[in-house]
C-alpha cells in the first residue's frame, strides 16, 4: 500500500512540475561562437537530461568492453576452484570407501585444479597412504605439520602411521605434539592414554586422565573405573618393588573410587600381612566380605595361615561368613572348606541349601561330583554331575568386556587384546555347543577314573596311543 501512495506523490510531483513549466514557459538564449539559439527553458532542460542518459549509457558500455577480459578470467578461476573444491570433497569421500585409484585420480585433479598444495595434501597423503607408499604419506604429512592451520592434521596422519608400524616411541612424541596443538582434541587426548596404559605409564596416565575430566572430555563416572584401575596397578608395582607403605596409601586411594572391588581388598590385605600386621588384614578382609562375599577374599582370607591345617581352614572359613551365612558365596566357600576337612554332612547340608539341581551352577555342581566320590565313591552319581556341571550356567569370572576373554585374575590390561581397564567380575559371553562327539561315556569314565585315582589317567592314555597305532 504504501508503494502504491509513494507512485501516485510521484506522479503527482512531475505533473505538478510539468504544469508549473507550461504556465511559465520562460526563454533561454544562447551566443557562441557566431551561433544563437533561443529556446523555452523547459525544452532546454529536456536536453540537458538527455545528454546526461546519453554520456551515462556510454559510460556503461565503456567499462563493460574494458572489463570484459577480466571478468572472463575471474570466472574462470572461480570455476575451476569450485571444481577443485568438489574434486577434493569426492577425492576424500573415495579415502572414506577405500577406492585408490579414484583417489589418486582425484588427488591430481584438485591439485592441478587449485593450484594450493596446502589444501590438496591431506588427499595426496591419503591417496599415497591407500595405494601402499608410506614414504610419500609421510612426506605429506609432514609438510602439513609447517602450516599451523593444517598441523593438527599432518600430525594426526604421522601418529596413525606411527601406530600402525608399531613404532612406540615415536607414537608419543606425536601424540604429545598433538595434544599441545590442539589441547581439547578428543582424538589427541584419547591415543595419548591409550598409549599411556599401554605402556605402563601409569603416573603420566593418570594426568592425562584428570586433564580428560577437567576438560569434559571424558565423563566422570569412566573416569572413577580408569582411576581405580591406575591406582591399583602401582599399587602392584609398589608391592612387587617391596615399597609397602605406598601400596596401601595407592590402594586406600583407589578405594575412593570403588569401595568394594576385590583386587583393591585383596592386595591391600596381602601387603597387611607383609608388614606383619595379620590382625589387621583378617579384620579388613572379614568386613570387606560382610559388604560384598567374593571368591577372592576367600583365598586371601585363608592365605594369612599358610600352615593352617584343613580343619583350621573350615573354622576360618566359617568365621569369615558368619554375617552372611545364607549368601551363595558363603555357602560354596563353607562347603568347599567342609569337603577339604571331610565334614560330608556339613558340606553335603550347606550344598542344598543353594537350591534344587537345575538351579545350581556349574561350580556348585563340580563341588557335588566331589563330594559323591569322594564321600561315596559314587562314580555313576558324580558322572551326572560332572554332565550336569557342562549344561549348568557358566560362573562370573574375570572376562574382558572388549574381546571376551577370561582370565585367572584381574589386570589393568587385558591379557588377550591389551584393552585397558576393561576386565570385570561377570559371566563370560555365551559360547553355542559344539556336537557331542562319538563315545561321550569313555570320556566321562576317564574323568570320573581321573577323580577315583589321579595315577589310572596315565595308562589310561597309553592304552588309548597303543590302540590307535595298531
Amino acid at each position: 500500500m504504501r508503494r502504491v501512495l509513494f507512485y501516485f506523490v510521484q506522479v503527482a510531483v512531475i505533473v505538478a512540475a510539468a504544469v508549473w513549466l507550461a504556465d511559465n514557459p520562460g526563454t533561454v538564449s544562447i551566443d557562441w561562437l557566431g551561433y544563437r539559439i533561443e529556446t523555452y527553458f523547459a525544452v532546454l532542460l529536456g536536453l540537458v537530461a538527455a545528454l546526461v542518459l546519453l554520456f551515462d549509457a556510454l559510460h556503461g558500455l565503456w567499462r563493460v568492453l574494458s572489463g570484459a577480459p577480466g571478468n572472463y578470467l575471474s570466472r574462470r578461476k572461480a570455476r575451476r576452484r569450485e571444481e577443485g573444491f568438489r574434486a577434493l570433497a569426492l577425492g576424500m569421500a573415495a579415502a572414506a570407501a577405500g577406492d585408490r585409484d579414484e583417489v589418486l585420480r582425484l588427488a591430481r585433479r584438485a591439485d592441478s585444479l587449485l593450484q594450493e598444495p596446502e589444501v590438496t595434501r591431506l588427499l595426496s597423503a591419503q591417496a599415497a597412504s591407500l595405494n601402499g607408499d608410506e614414504a610419500a604419506a609421510r612426506r605429506y604429512f609432514d609438510a602439513l605439520t609447517h602450516n599451523a592451520e593444517t598441523a593438527f592434521i599432518g600430525l594426526t596422519g604421522l601418529l596413525r602411521q606411527a601406530m600402525r608400524e608399531g613404532d612406540t616411541e615415536r607414537a608419543f612424541e606425536l601424540a604429545e605434539r598433538a595434544r599441545r596443538a590442539r589441547p581439547d582434541s578428543t582424538f589427541a587426548i584419547e591415543t595419548l592414554f591409550d598409549l599411556q596404559t599401554r605402556a605402563g605409564r601409569w603416573k603420566d596416565a593418570q594426568a592425562t586422565l584428570f586433564d580428560a575430566v577437567r576438560r569434559k572430555i571424558r565423563p566422570e563416572s569412566d573416569a572413577l573405573i580408569h582411576r581405580t584401575a591406575i591406582f591399583l596397578a602401582r599399587a602392584q608395582e609398589a608391592a612387587e618393588e617391596g615399597r609397602l607403605a605406598d601400596a596401601i596409601d595407592l590402594c586406600d586411594r583407589a578405594q575412593d573410587s570403588s569401595p568394594d572391588f576385590p583386587p583393591v581388598i585383596t592386595l591391600r590385605a596381602r601387603v597387611l600381612a607383609r608388614s606383619g600386621k595379620i590382625r589387621a588384614a583378617s579384620r579388613y578382609l572379614e568386613g570387606a566380605w560382610s559388604r560384598n562375599p567374593h571368591p577372592e577374599l576367600v583365598a586371601a582370607y585363608t592365605d594369612l595361615w599358610p600352615a593352617d591345617s584343613p580343619l583350621d581352614r573350615f573354622r576360618r572359613v566359617q568365621r569369615l561368613t558368619a554375617n552372611t551365612p545364607d549368601a551363595p558365596e558363603s555357602r560354596l566357600a563353607t562347603a568347599a572348606a567342609a569337603l577339604d576337612s571331610k565334614f560330608w554332612g556339613e558340606a553335603r547340608r550347606t550344598m542344598a541349601a543353594l537350591g534344587e539341581p537345575e538351579e545350581l551352577g556349574a561350580r556348585a555342581c563340580r563341588l557335588m561330583a566331589r563330594l559323591e566320590e569322594e564321600e561315596h565313591g559314587d562314580s555313576a552319581a558324580a558322572r551326572v554331575w560332572l554332565e550336569r556341571s557342562a549344561r549348568a550356567p557358566a560362573d562370573d569370572g574375570w572376562t574382558c568386556q572388549s574381546c571376551g576373554a577370561q582370565a585367572a585374575a584381574w589386570s589393568a590390561l587385558c591379557g588377550n587384546c591389551g584393552a585397558f581397564a576393561t576386565v570385570a567380575w561377570k559371566k563370560p559371553p555365551g559360547v553355542a555347543l559344539l556336537p557331542v562327539p562319538p563315545e561321550p561315556d569313555a570320556v566321562i569314565e576317564e574323568v570320573v577314573q581321573a577323580l577315583e585315582d589321579p595315577e589310572a589317567a596315565a595308562p589310561a592314555e597309553g592304552r588309548r596311543e597303543d590302540s590307535a597305532a595298531a
